[in-house]
């Protein structure tokens, strides 16, 4: 299937940001064990210290990647994306190079929890990874080809 520079750009900003979004999910899932916040069981205890100190390195660390590291990644597949024809296949979006750390990605995100590491760990690198995802999609929603068309006042 091949698809315009456009949907490319449009389909990055997508995947980052779900992904992103997931991984936060995910990850306060592992930080406060499922707890919702309006759930008041004092029998399952109160998400406590580390829990709090988790949430606060990951949110910071998130923040520093998703604002400074990220952005630049993006603005580099952003350029490679639009030197790309105007109609190229779907997968294009991304580069081999970024496939490949996608995969690697997964599967130290899938070791990590094979090998048992702590809720608390998981959690905040979870949280970390999504919320700098989730800021640095931002990025392909100030490209050039998907800012929309501004209109012309008649002089």
């Amino acid at each position: 299937m091949e698809v315009s520079r456009e949907t490319h750009l449009r389909l990055a900003f997508v995947l980052w940001a779900l992904v992103g979004t997931g991984l936060l999910v995910a990850g306060g899932v592992f930080l406060f064990g499922g707890r919702t916040m309006s759930e008041l069981d004092p029998a399952r205890g109160a998400p406590g210290m580390a829990e709090g100190i988790g949430l606060v390195i990951a949110l910071a660390v998130g923040f520093a990647k998703g604002s400074f590291v990220l952005p630049k990644v993006a603005r580099k597949n952003v350029a490679r994306i639009e030197q790309l024809p105007e109609k190229s296949p779907i997968y294009m979006t991304f580069s081999l190079k970024s496939w490949l750390l996608i995969l690697a990605m997964i599967l130290i995100g899938r070791t990590i929890r094979f090998l048992g590491a702590p809720h608390l760990v998981i959690g905040t690198i979870y949280v970390a990874v999504g919320f700098a995802l989730a800021l640095g999609s931002r990025s392909y929603l100030v490209a050039p080809s998907v800012r929309p068309l501004e209109k012309k006042i008649p002089s």
